[in-house]
């Protein structure tokens, strides 16, 4: 896609508004158009006394459409925010004009809308106001601006009695018995690779290790962990085992508020390694289906069946472990709205504690990207209406909405919705998503993001992106100057709350 910004605005930002109706689109400043196959976008932007001027033209396939928009300066926003929003306001018209299409989250272009409503709680606005503040400021649709808002409610009786001195702990286990079309983690599944295991269970107990001992140093609270991968359960029930012993050696579990064990595919549960995981104090179980409809599990590259799905849950329920979640993605290619609400009622009517609705997003490190306009192609136009369904069927059959979170190039710009039966919420994504604590972080691909106590100033420390560079790092110096960076802002902080 051919970019031109001129004038004080993030051109990332603008990037950001231009996949809200060109979703995947790459940029360049000097792409040519073919046959008007490549679209364009001229932004403007300048400021008078009063507030910012914002001009967008669009050219897409020989149509073009221009809009303008004016937003005056406030003393309860910043200069850059005004222009933000008039930028964005306007490319919404221009948009809106050129396609007869409104996206659900208007310019709302960050990943973590409930943290938003944080704040406006936090300057006192009333549930009423921050309603009408997502649907004015940022051109959000009523119904997804009620449920932000009913999202982050939620959340805040939740954290009640939130220690700010608290933490979680990642555990990366980059490892599938193959690879979901579209999926861009970090995850392998060649026999090569898979060979790896033992080395990299060995190697990521000494990683687990080395953090337990920096959070009980640091005098911070463990609240929760999460293995995640990849799919941790590709894992034998001997490794498995190992990797779990290790961790209950080194801290005590049972004080843990949740233990969660990213299982993910039906097709690698069994009741032996769910027997392991519960001897070990594993409260929370995710093992996600995505669809039950067999024929487009196999179009994304699973392999498993609706049938090893309700196999694998039973197996869960009998294994005694107190919670499992359920994953189902709208907008698969293939779906439509019939068969995704078949699945919804179907896993429904299991009464896992937690369900996630995600929206399929079409991200540049999956196959699906390779070819994604045949993909759109596949995609049924109605998946906001599957969306709408699964959590309009989840609330009335007793779930509630508990975090919320949005990714680029979503089909149809949509979110992922995490349901809970009450009392049975999912805190280490409400950890993660808000940003509410430090997430330490073991394993290829993890990133430790350390959050200050005031939740203003985040620092990320990022491991080898890949498990043979992970298995390949001998240097004890690097273990030093990431534990130094770590203890560095915490003396910082210590510092800067003392002062």
């Amino acid at each position: 896609m051919k970019l031109t910004v001129n004038g004080e605005i993030s051109e990332y930002y603008v990037q950001m508004l231009c996949l809200l109706y060109f979703p995947c689109e790459k940029f360049s400043r000097s792409a040519e158009a073919s046959d008007g196959d490549v679209p364009e976008a001229v932004v403007s932007l300048s400021d008078d006394v009063e507030g910012a001027y914002a001009r967008v033209t669009l050219i897409y396939k020989g149509k073009t459409e221009t809009a303008e928009w004016r937003e005056q300066f406030s003393e309860e926003r910043t200069i850059e925010k005004t222009r933000k929003i008039a930028c964005g306001k306007a490319f919404f018209e221009a948009g809106k004009q050129m396609f007869k299409l409104s996206p659900a989250w208007g310019i709302m272009t960050g990943v973590r809308p409930a943290k938003l409503a944080f704040t406006y709680f936090d300057h006192g606005l009333t549930p009423a106001k921050v309603r009408k503040a997502f649907t004015a400021e940022y051109l959000v649709h009523p119904k997804k601006a009620a449920l932000v808002t009913e999202i982050a409610q939620n959340e805040m009786k939740l954290l009640k009695d939130f220690d700010k001195r608290s933490c979680s702990l990642y555990v990366s286990l980059p490892f599938c018995p193959s690879r979901c079309d579209y999926c861009s983690f970090v995850s392998y599944s060649s026999k090569k690779l898979l060979g790896l295991i033992d080395e990299y269970v060995k190697r990521i107990c000494e990683d687990v290790v080395y953090n337990l001992e920096l959070i009980k140093n640091l005098g911070l609270k463990l609240l929760t962990i999460y293995i995640g991968g990849g799919t941790p359960t590709t894992l034998s029930a001997e490794q498995l085992d190992t990797l779990l012993e290790c961790i209950c050696r080194h801290t005590d579990v049972s004080r843990l508020e949740e233990f969660t064990l990213e299982a993910g595919r039906p097709d690698t549960i069994t009741a032996e390694k769910l027997a392991v995981a519960k001897q070990h104090g594993v409260t929370r179980i995710c093992i996600n289906t995505q669809t039950l409809n067999d024929e487009v599990l196999y179009d994304i590259g699973r392999r498993h069946t609706a049938k090893d799905y309700f196999n694998a849950f039973e197996t869960a329920r009998n294994s005694g472990i107190k919670t499992i979640n359920t994953d189902l993605i709208a907008g698969l290619p293939g779906e439509g709205f019939q068969s995704f609400s078949q699945s919804i009622d179907a896993v429904i009517a299991l009464r896992p504690e937690n369900l996630t609705f995600h929206t399929l997003a079409l991200k540049n490190a999956s196959e699906f990207s390779q070819n994604k306009a045949a993909v759109s192609k596949k995609v049924y136009s109605d998946t906001a209406k599957s969306v709408d369904y699964s959590q309009l069927n989840a609330k009335n059959s007793g779930y509630v909405p508990y975090y919320i979170y949005r990714q680029k190039n979503t089909v149809s710009n949509l979110e992922n919705v995490g349901f809970s039966l009450p009392g049975y919420e999912g805190r280490y994504n409400i950890y993660m998503m808000e940003e509410l604590h430090s997430i330490f972080s073991a394993g290829a691909g993890a990133v430790t993001k350390m959050v200050s106590e005031d939740r203003k100033t985040i620092r990320r420390i990022f491991e080898y992106k890949y498990p043979y560079e992970f298995l390949g790092n001998k240097n004890p110096e690097y273990y030093k100057e990431r534990e130094k960076a770590i203890t560095d802002f915490y003396e910082f902080q210590f510092n800067a709350k003392r002062n």
